[in-house]
Order: structure tokens, then C-alpha cells, then sequence
């Protein structure tokens, strides 16, 4: 578990918040304003949301809302359909000390202690200040080899719903050059 086993460094660096990102997502967003709603709100864990198509729901972490953006309900990864479409993008700022309480609490537990089986349910169900942040932007999970391949597919087009040749948003590689792959003896 990546975030359990950096939590001295994390404490160490006096850091106030963490942000942790899943990997398989494609998306474009400015943290800075997540960030921001995150301290306005005096959140104890603030989730990036967004609704997905109700077919899709069983593949992400589910959650009901109120009126302020409070989380009341959290379903990880419902096989009903019933339950809402509002999905965790996998985006998550956590006040340091409330994190790293909640993965003591549960290190002993699994052997990976997961966010949406865990962490969030045992943070409701103590009354810690779980809040949504509603976003709109671009983004897509490409966390099966269809949604992979389809999401390629459409960055590719002339227009595609993502510009990644923008000079207002430049992506940063590392480029190397290097000979081509020789398969074989």
C-alpha cells in the first residue's frame, strides 16, 4: 500500500493536505480549485465526482449527496442500479491527520487497505466531514482494455473533447531516443 508505507514522509513534510490520484484515469483539472473547496469546507476527505451512465456504475464508487455536497451514503462499486450515478473519479484530498489515523486504524485489517472498501465507510460512520467536489471537466476511467482502446481512439479524432496540443496547457515528457524493439535471438 503506496500510501501507508510514505505516511513518515508525508508527516515529516508537515504537509496539511494529500492528494492522491488514481492512475488509470485521462482527465484535465486544475487542482488548485479542489484544493481550495476542500479547506473552505473544513473537509476531512473530499472526493472529485462526477455522474456516469447508470449501466456503468458497478465499476466505480458510488455516492449520495445532500444539499451542501455532504456525502451521506457511500457504495463501492454496486452490482444495483439503483443507488445513484454520482461516481468518485478516483481523486482524493485528505487532511494529513485524519489519513493517517484512518489507515492505522485499519493496517492490521487486509493486507491493502482500500479506500472505497475501508477508509470512506469507516469515515462515515464516525461522522468525519466527507465532502464532494463536483466536477465537470473532461474526464474519462480507462480502467478496462474497451474503454482504453475507445478513449485512444477518440483522442485521435480532429477535434477530440480533450486537446492535448493545447500551448495554454503544455504536457511535460521525457522523450529519449532509443532503437527499436528486436524480438527473437
Amino acid at each position: 500500500d503506496a500510501i501507508a508505507q510514505n505516511m513518515n514522509f508525508i508527516q515529516e513534510n508537515r504537509a496539511d493536505a494529500v492528494l492522491i490520484l488514481s492512475g488509470d484515469h485521462i482527465y484535465k483539472m486544475d487542482y488548485r480549485a479542489m484544493i481550495d473547496f476542500h479547506h473552505e469546507r473544513g473537509a476531512d476527505l473530499t472526493i472529485a465526482v462526477m455522474p456516469v451512465p447508470l449501466e456503468d456504475t458497478h465499476r466505480f464508487g458510488i455516492m449520495q449527496v445532500d444539499d451542501n455536497q455532504n456525502i451521506v451514503q457511500f457504495y463501492e462499486k454496486p452490482k444495483e442500479r439503483d443507488k445513484g450515478n454520482l461516481a468518485s473519479m478516483g481523486i482524493y484530498i485528505f487532511s494529513t491527520h485524519m489519513l493517517a489515523k484512518r489507515l492505522a486504524e485499519h493496517s492490521n485489517e487486509t493486507p491493502r487497505t482500500d479506500f472505497g472498501q475501508h477508509v470512506i465507510p469507516a469515515m462515515l460512520s464516525a461522522g468525519d466531514k466527507v465532502v464532494a467536489y463536483k466536477f465537470e471537466g473532461y474526464w474519462v476511467d480507462v480502467g478496462t482494455i474497451d474503454s482504453y482502446w475507445n478513449t485512444n481512439l477518440a483522442l485521435l479524432q480532429p477535434e477530440p473533447a480533450l486537446d492535448l496540443y493545447t500551448d495554454q496547457w503544455p504536457i511535460h515528457t521525457k522523450s529519449e531516443e532509443r532503437p527499436a524493439a528486436k524480438v527473437g535471438s
